[in-house]
């Protein structure tokens, strides 16, 4: 083992099936098993997680939402709307919201790959989704998945065909590194593209981000099978405004998957206030920024070409922005998708709109101060499904060192 910046790592090294001092089997890494089926040189790599290097990667916040040009919901609403009483109301009955989920995922560089004159990184990762059910004021884990990932490049895919022909590549590749080494499992290989002269380890990132979001879903979707949110509701850690699928067969389409989301609310924790626009392209960012504690702006109809299907947008101030980081700290971003044919012309009911601002404001507290650099925009129960998630991982040396 050794040590690098202060993190201490494991040399990538080759082992095939050879015989440890105590007479015990050591199977082979993955690493070597890979260049005995695709006959491809694998180069030794400084293994790290990449998270650190990367926390600015893949932001769904990244679409310009056009306030007040289009009102999200049935009453118009020309400024902040004070809901403090309505979340008061909500004390004293039992909370809609009884579901909490977060997906997560770390990345990690573990070796380079040589095609042709180019190399390519080879990046692998955990990756998790949870939901967190409350019952009598206590929170418990009810549904988890866990899965460990590798990206490659496309073209190690030597025919070159892509669709379903490079996915059936991928596929078979993961079925032959399973059954030829049994030091880790890998539930999906997946590929980036190397078309557009960019940096390959983003790319490989940002490929398993995508495996991550199609996991949200099958979560969403899993619970709507089982019944569990055909009452309650679920907040789900982060945007709902997932980027178009062109594949019109594949199974997460808009269309296939928007009547899961009818109790779903997404709450973003950091959002780029400049994004968000009043009448003229005037910035909304000021009037985001001066919300008192139990206000929120009006909510916005959003749709844009880059995503599928229309939202209601609005923000919410959890708290006030004393002893924070800045004016936009205790502040969070909802979402709302537009399920049925009405809301999508007329906006959610504005009733709707309060009753979830005011059981998000019944979340904010306890707060996770000294725990979290997010504490002023943490919804208390997020922040226990997050950690809960992030309990399941295994430990970077012991994931580095199984490839």
């Amino acid at each position: 083992m050794m040590r690098r910046n202060g993190e201490y790592y494991f040399p990538y090294r080759t082992v095939s099936g050879e015989t440890g001092k105590q007479g015990e089997y050591i199977y082979p890494s993955l690493i070597s098993e890979l260049e005995n089926i695709t006959g491809r040189k694998c180069f030794d790599t400084f293994r790290r997680c990449l998270d650190r290097e990367r926390n600015e990667l893949v932001e769904y916040d990244s679409f310009d939402h056009q306030f007040m040009r289009e009102q999200g919901e049935t009453e118009r609403i020309d400024g902040p709307r004070d809901i403090s009483e309505r979340a008061t109301d909500w004390l004293q009955r039992e909370p809609a919201i009884k579901f909490f989920m977060d997906g997560s995922r770390r990345t990690y560089k573990i070796a380079d790959l040589q095609i042709g004159s180019q190399v390519f990184p080879i990046i692998a990762g955990q990756v998790g989704v949870a939901v967190c059910r409350r019952d009598n004021k206590h929170l418990f884990p009810c549904e988890t998945m866990m899965h460990v990932v590798v990206a490659f490049p496309d073209k190690l895919d030597s025919e070159g065909k892509g669709g379903k022909q490079e996915k059936a590549f991928f596929a078979n590749l993961a079925n032959q590194l399973n059954s030829r080494q049994n030091r880790i499992k890998i539930d999906s290989v997946l590929s980036y593209s190397t078309m557009a002269n960019e940096n390959f380890e983003d790319k490989g990132i940002a490929r398993i981000q995508d495996y991550m979001i199609e996991r949200e879903k099958e979560m969403v979707q899993r619970l709507v099978k089982e019944n569990l949110i055909t009452q309650s509701y679920v907040v789900k850690d982060g945007s709902l405004e997932y980027s178009k699928i062109s594949n019109k067969d594949d199974p997460f389409t808009f269309n296939r998957i928007r009547s899961n989301y009818r109790r779903v609310i997404g709450v973003s924790k950091s959002f780029n206030p400049e994004l968000a626009k009043l009448k003229n392209n005037r910035s909304a960012a000021g009037l985001i920024a001066n919300l008192k504690p139990f206000e929120r702006t009006p909510a916005a109809m959003y749709q844009t070409d880059r995503v599928d299907g229309k939202f209601a947008v609005w923000y919410i101030r959890l708290r006030t922005a004393r002893k924070t980081r800045g004016p936009f700290d205790g502040i969070v971003k909802v979402e709302k998708v537009l399920v049925s044919e009405h809301e999508e012309e007329y906006g959610l009911e504005t009733r709707e709109v309060d009753n979830i601002s005011a059981w998000l404001m019944n979340e904010r507290n306890p707060v996770c101060y000294g725990k979290d650099d997010r504490w002023a925009n943490h919804l208390y129960p997020i922040y226990l499904t997050e950690s809960y998630i992030k309990s399941q991982y295994m430990g970077t040396l012991r994931f580095i060192n199984s490839f």
